[in-house]
């Protein structure tokens, strides 16, 4: 079972929308967003427009990236590990 409140040590850019996560817990691997992201131009598009100036914030609750505005936009770290589980999940 899943530990309540995820926290990310480390997200590393792989290329395309793709980042290398560890988890506090020891769990590990790569997540694509694109598949979330899709084709909006909407205020995800920062994620798609610079992905490696990915932060790990929030004491590792999040993974952060800043607009142009200075905007926050952020992707909450049990939300990525639910996504890393499903993705790992359907590579077996």
């Amino acid at each position: 079972m899943m530990d309540c409140f995820q926290r990310i040590e480390t997200a590393e850019w792989i290329g395309g929308v793709r980042f290398r996560l560890c988890f506090a817990d020891g769990a590990a691997g790569v997540v694509d967003l694109a598949p979330e992201l899709g084709s909006d131009p909407g205020v995800l598009s920062v994620i798609r427009d610079r992905p490696a100036d990915v932060t790990v914030a929030q004491g590792g609750r999040a993974l952060l990236w800043l607009t142009d505005a200075g905007d926050e936009v952020d992707l909450d770290a049990d939300a990525l590990r639910l996504l890393l589980r499903a993705e790992q999940a359907a590579a077996e």
